[in-house]
């Protein structure tokens, strides 16, 4: 019984192929050599690579290939019990007399052997158990014939030249370099220290081409400078306020920054740009600062210069006004204001702060009624001026009255007119344009005691002549002994703001800041407050700003402050 249920394997060399490729007896026919450069560049990793590569043909010896099998079998049951019996009975023949009577020896044996010959063949008659299973083990014999192939390689230099390599952008050669040393069979050029960032416009629409030539080899490559480096922004105004949204709005600023401050773009937005303030993503206008193209290094060395916001009252001109006249139904006071600005014009950062300062002047100082103060902010047509005009005028008594007026914004000289720029919250590039002549036309038909003009104009159209304000002040000056007329810079010249990176952060146009500092201080006649303004105000714009800033003053020295 242990008989039938045991089993055996066998072993066998298959021929699976007749032309089997024998990858150890092979020729090189022929060998082609070429640079290439496939790899991608990114901003962090900004390296190019050249390989020497070999395309080369081969010769393979095809043979005969067989592999080793094992086949396993297990006995066939009715074959050994078939066998068995045969062996029985031949045995039982041999020794019985009944079927032969009297067998001879020689008849014995034979059929002894043939019974043991039925068992031994039935126990030789096996099946085969499952399909063959490979052991794994191959063998090449004769040949056959043969195949070529091809098969792309990297090399190393064929012979002791140096690499030449040649980088260009718009046609013009940015660097070359004739020795390029290979590192084993590879050319590598780091682009972001051989290129000068400072090269490429905010959107540079041509690519930087790449030549690498090695013997007789050439090879080039075109990358987009936005692969190579990354964009920032440098602030370029006064101040400018960071904003967590991108809308002109006093409730959406986080904080100012500084001229020369540095942010990473994140993308642009109309007349927006998003930047990285740390990691929190914050907003830019976009006319107030300036793109640039740096290795993405330059993230890491950022220069952030914040002047963080404080509330009206911590400026020393904000508090401890002095009362220097009593509260009087006989003095008025007019405030025409411009500090929003879209599209080319920056917003005026402390243009809001300037005319509140010069509001709590004329109330606490000069004891002006609020009734008696008409305010004028971020207009943008001669009508809306009309409107704020007929309010002062039918706010004024029988009784004379003197007139305090405070101007700030933008302006521009057309024709040898001043016209002051309207506001722009849109930010529309369409300009639009208030007459300064016909508003100082009206107030000079008023019936006034005095007036008193302070124009903190900050225009934006160089012109080296005074005329034009000369013009417009002469409106109120020419045949009224009690008027005066102060701007707070020359035409060709810019009104700057009293804040420095590095020094006194004063929140306020420097011109705004002097005139209040003057008047706090006790000057009374208009010579005493421009002697005030002329000590100050260019010297602190030559300190902050490396420029001038002249205030102009028109009218009577000797008129006083108040009556």
């Amino acid at each position: 019984m242990s008989f039938l249920f045991m089993s055996c394997s066998s072993t066998s060399w298959v021929v699976v192929e007749e032309q089997a490729k024998d990858i150890n007896d092979f020729e090189i026919i022929s060998s082609q050599y070429y640079l290439e450069s496939s790899n991608g560049l990114t901003p962090n990793q900004p390296i190019v690579h050249f390989d020497i590569k070999a395309i080369n043909t081969y010769e393979y010896a095809q043979r005969v290939r067989t592999e080793r099998y094992i086949q396993r079998y297990r006995h066939r049951v009715g074959f050994v019990l078939l066998g068995i019996a045969g062996a029985g009975l031949s045995t039982y023949a041999a020794y019985s007399d009944k079927l032969l009577k009297e067998p001879t020896s020689s008849q014995r044996y034979t059929l002894l052997g043939a019974g043991g010959l039925l068992t031994g063949l039935s126990f030789l008659n096996m099946k085969p158990i499952g399909e063959p299973s490979k052991t794994g083990e191959s063998r090449l014999l004769r040949r056959t014939g043969s195949v070529e192939e091809a098969d792309t390689i990297n090399v190393r230099p064929y012979n002791s030249d140096l690499a030449s390599i040649k980088i260009s952008y718009q046609e013009e050669v940015i660097r070359e370099a004739t020795n390029w040393s290979f590192n084993e069979g590879r050319i590598s050029i780091n682009l972001a220290e051989e290129v000068n960032a400072g090269l490429f416009e905010e959107d540079p629409q041509d690519n930087i081409v790449i030549e690498v030539s090695y013997d007789s080899l050439y090879s080039t490559k075109e990358v987009p400078v936005s692969s190579i480096f990354e964009q920032f922004v440098i602030v370029d105004a006064q101040i400018t306020p960071l904003r967590n949204e991108p809308s002109n709005s006093r409730n959406n600023i986080l904080t100012d920054l500084a001229e020369g401050s540095q942010l990473k773009l994140v993308e642009s937005e109309g007349e927006w740009y998003k930047v990285l303030y740390g990691i929190t993503e914050t907003w830019v206008y976009a006319n107030d600062v300036r793109t640039v193209w740096r290795p993405s290094e330059f993230a890491s060395v950022l220069s952030v210069i914040a002047i963080p916001n404080v509330p009206f009252g911590s400026v020393d001109v904000e508090r401890d006004i002095p009362v220097l006249g009593v509260s009087s139904l006989n003095a008025s006071a007019f405030l025409l204001s411009n500090f929003q600005y879209g599209g080319s014009l920056s917003e005026r950062i402390y243009g809001e702060r300037d005319t509140k300062l010069m509001e709590e002047y004329f109330l606490q100082a000069f004891g002006i009624r609020g009734n008696n103060i008409v305010k004028a902010t971020n207009i943008n047509s001669d009508r809306l001026l009309e409107r704020a005009y007929s309010r002062l005028a039918n706010s004024l008594t029988e009784e004379e009255q003197g007139l305090n007026v405070y101007i700030s914004g933008y302006a521009e000289i057309r024709d040898s007119k001043v016209y002051l720029i309207g506001s722009s919250e849109n930010g529309s590039e369409e300009r639009q344009y208030i007459d300064l002549h016909q508003f100082f036309r009206g107030l000079n038909n008023l019936q006034l005691s005095s007036i008193i003009v302070y124009a903190d104009l900050d225009i934006v159209n160089e012109d080296g002549s005074s005329e034009p304000l000369e013009d417009l002040a002469s409106i109120l000056t020419s045949d009224n002994s009690t008027s005066a007329v102060f701007f707070g810079a020359q035409p060709d010249q810019r009104s700057g703001i009293f804040t420095s990176s590095n020094g006194d952060q004063n929140r306020h146009s420097i011109f705004t800041y002097y005139l209040a500092e003057a008047i706090k201080e006790g000057n009374m006649t208009m010579g005493e407050i421009l002697n005030h303004l002329d000590r100050n105000v260019p010297f602190t714009s030559r300190s902050i700003y490396d420029r001038p800033q002249n205030p102009l003053f028109f009218g009577n020295l000797q008129l006083q402050l108040l009556n």
